[in-house]
């Protein structure tokens, strides 16, 4: 049987690859390891556009498609395929706003899951947890600029 330190540690090596904690210090990453659960996904819908934000989620394995309804007709586009390591929620974690976009796992999948509340109470007590986050947001902010200058 695995001990809760044990499962913390893991997943806080696990959170040591993915994008969005790349520079949050181990230390941080220890301390925010327990507050994350793991939750088994169905294929199908996970959170659709305007869903109140629940948290962070981190595809552990699996596969999900992100997809944004057109607003003027029944279109939708794929904004990108998530595999292992890659997550949403990560806006609305930081701004509590409703979801901008819709979420379907195209196969069975595992999230590491961090609730909005717990990132938050995390925050305030390592605030270095959001500084390291802070290259990663940036270069999402990048990155969509980039997109719609190509679509220009």
């Amino acid at each position: 049987m695995e001990s809760g330190e044990n499962k913390g540690s893991e997943i806080a090596e696990f959170l040591a690859g993915v994008d969005l904690f790349r520079y949050v210090k181990p230390d941080a990453l220890e301390s925010l390891a327990p507050r994350i659960g793991l939750v088994y996904l169905p294929e199908g819908p996970i959170v659709k556009e305007s869903d109140p934000v629940d948290g962070l989620y981190i595809i552990k394995s699996g596969m999900a498609k992100v997809t944004k309804s057109a607003e003027r007709w029944e279109a939708e586009a794929v904004l990108a395929i998530l595999r292992p390591g890659q997550c949403f929620g990560e806006i609305g974690l930081i701004d509590g706003l409703s979801r901008s976009a819709n979420v379907t796992a195209t196969e069975p999948t595992q999230c590491y899951f961090l609730p909005r509340e717990a990132f938050l109470q995390a925050l305030e007590e390592s605030p270095e947890i959001g500084a390291g986050m802070l290259p990663a947001l940036a270069a999402m902010v990048r990155s969509a600029d980039r997109w719609v200058a190509q679509l220009l």
